[in-house]
């Protein structure tokens, strides 16, 4: 180790309390310690193994509070973890995953909640964009599995506009393809306005069938038909669908906890729940085989040469 002030070497000198070594330089009398190295966590007080054993449990489907219980670390200390690595994630995801070659793109949007429910927000609460209701707009690229963006929002235009420009940033803008949403009216605009030149555009709308004694609180109502609506371009009416990012979204309900119905788990904080997204489209992207591709959706999109590890995932971001 060389002195910061006169750039000669330094001999040992001693240790502090928390082991750190200390050097002291011959020609000036300074003395220095040695910079901490923290590993791909980051954290100054928590241990490597048991903060990676924290994550890997949260995106492996555990709450927070199991989380706690297994590794012995405190549950703030968990959340803070969580958001740190999802908030690098989500800048990993926005580096990475662009001019993404595509043929076949499915978009879906799925419903979760913020501290409370919408209709439970009182007066004073309803002007709160960060409160209640929380969508999720979701692309996927229907062959390799990869999730080209996210959005978090509600269900808006607005939403809708900042979604699809994600997408158009992480598609190759040289490539047309096809693109297959649902019936929600916000689409055909936002569609329009940033992929209106570069895509096949086509929506999926499902008709459901009234019950006499109406839709039950915690049933899906039975699906009647579904209509296949040509929007723009020239969509192949045989590869309308949404199967597979709706099949996309079930993976996402089992795995991230936050978003499993009739828990305690609910995010409480906006910004929670989208760094919690974010880490779990991050690993589910480079991290997790998929059974049906045999292989991650990265490596199947050509954006990795092979499985990367939750502390690579971190490492990169």
């Amino acid at each position: 180790m060389t002195c910061h002030n006169c750039r000669t070497e330094m001999t040992r000198h001693g240790k502090r309390r928390d082991g750190t070594p200390r050097f002291r330089c011959s020609q000036c009398g300074k003395t220095f310690s040695q910079p901490k190295q923290y590993g791909v966590i980051g954290h100054k007080q928590i241990d490597e193994d048991r903060a990676l054993l924290a994550l890997t449990l949260i995106v492996e489907g555990n709450s927070i509070r199991s989380a706690a219980r297994i590794t012995g670390l405190e549950k703030r200390t968990i959340m803070k973890l969580v958001v740190d690595a999802g908030q690098r994630c989500e800048a990993l995801l926005d580096t990475r995953i662009q001019n993404v070659p595509v043929s076949d793109v499915q978009a879906d949007e799925i419903w979760g909640f913020v501290g409370k429910k919408e209709g439970h927000k009182n007066p004073f609460e309803g002007d709160d964009m960060y409160l209640g209701d929380a969508w999720c707009f979701i692309g996927i690229e229907r062959h390799s599995k990869l999730v080209l963006c996210f959005e978090l929002g509600k269900r808006t235009e607005t939403s809708a506009g900042r979604f699809m420009k994600k997408l158009a940033a992480a598609t190759n803008p040289g490539q047309r393809f096809q693109l297959t949403t649902d019936g929600l009216p916000a689409y055909p605009f936002a569609v329009g306005n940033h992929l209106g030149d570069r895509v096949d555009y086509a929506q999926l709308i499902k008709v459901y069938a009234q019950t006499p004694e109406g839709e039950r609180r915690y049933s899906p109502p039975e699906v009647v038909s579904a209509e296949s609506k040509p929007v723009s371009g020239d969509p192949d009416m045989q590869r309308i669908c949404t199967s597979h990012i709706e099949r996309q979204n079930g993976s996402l309900r089992q795995w991230c906890k936050r978003l499993t119905r009739l828990t305690y788990a609910f995010s409480k904080k906006w910004e929670n729940l989208k760094a919690a997204l974010a880490l779990h489209f991050a690993y589910y992207n480079f991290c997790r085989i998929h059974r049906t591709i045999k292989a991650t959706p990265a490596m199947a999109a050509g954006l990795a040469e092979d499985r990367w590890t939750l502390a690579g995932l971190l490492a990169a971001a």
